[in-house]
């Protein structure tokens, strides 16, 4: 039987799974939810017919109504397509000797981390990751020093949101081909 490890390296790069987009998608859309609260308490008003009772907003209410239900609308949909373009520029594999991780939208980067030079392998989760099942995975190298709290970038190499189960399989698999043993915390 298959792992889903050996998926993932007979067929190459890999996205970071349909959870992770509906994660970022969540965490990207919040401050949208604050134009729409704004667009319905002013469509309320206008209905109530308050505009009409301020000489300056009584002929233009109608326009501040749509504007701001199009600018939720524009908001949404620039919000979604961004989100997605972010994950769908975010690939990795388990190549021969390296893990490679590529990534971005306009300016493209590619890092290869070879295996002799990883020394750990992290799995994080806040609540919202487990929640949503997913799991960050952080791999530290050597010449990296160990990551502070809030340092995200002192990793070598971070797959962002991956479920949980892929996040561990590719855990064992990644200290494995570095040929380093998994210390297990016991709290």
């Amino acid at each position: 039987m298959e792992t889903p490890t050996t998926d993932l390296i007979a067929s190459g790069y890999q996205r970071l799974g349909r959870k992770t987009l509906y994660l970022l998608i969540s965490e990207q859309i919040a401050p949208s939810i604050l134009i729409f609260i704004a667009a319905i308490a002013i469509t309320v008003v206008q209905a109530l017919g308050i505009f009409s009772k301020i000489p300056l907003l009584a002929h233009w209410s109608i326009f501040l109504v749509l504007g701001v239900w199009i600018l939720f609308v524009l908001m949404v949909s620039i919000t979604l397509f961004v989100t997605y373009l972010n994950y769908a520029n975010f690939e990795f594999f388990l190549d021969a000797d390296a893990l490679k991780i590529r990534q971005g939208i306009l300016s493209k980067s590619e890092t290869a981390i070879p295996y002799r030079q990883i020394q750990n392998v992290d799995i994080e989760q806040d609540l919202s990751d487990r929640l949503w099942g997913v799991a960050r995975l952080a791999i530290l190298t050597a010449g990296h020093e160990e990551a502070k709290e809030g340092d995200e970038d002192s990793s070598e190499g971070i797959l962002p949101a991956i479920d949980r189960d892929l996040a561990e399989s590719l855990q064992t698999e990644l200290l494995k081909r570095a040929d380093v043993e998994k210390v297990l915390d016991e709290k």
